[in-house]
């Protein structure tokens, strides 16, 4: 299982959660990012943390089909 998919299936779970709750995808979503950035901070440095998110946000557009460089 690649990091991409271990992500992808914290963020199915969580939205499965957030639907019972009654928890908007959107707000629960915010609370991910929230918490992984705090959590890729502690472990990767801020520096690095802040080129990971400062490269995310310059694609945020879509512009750069990325999927296919990450691994399934």
């Amino acid at each position: 299982m690649s990091k991409y998919s271990i992500a992808k299936q914290c963020i199915a779970d969580a939205l499965a959660v957030a639907d019972q709750e009654k928890i908007n995808h959107s707000d629960a979503l915010e609370a991910l990012i929230i918490t992984a950035v705090a959590e890729i901070t502690k472990t990767a440095g801020a520096t690095r943390t802040a080129e990971i998110i400062d490269y995310e946000l310059r694609n945020i557009s879509g512009a750069l089909d990325k999927d296919f460089l990450r691994a399934r």
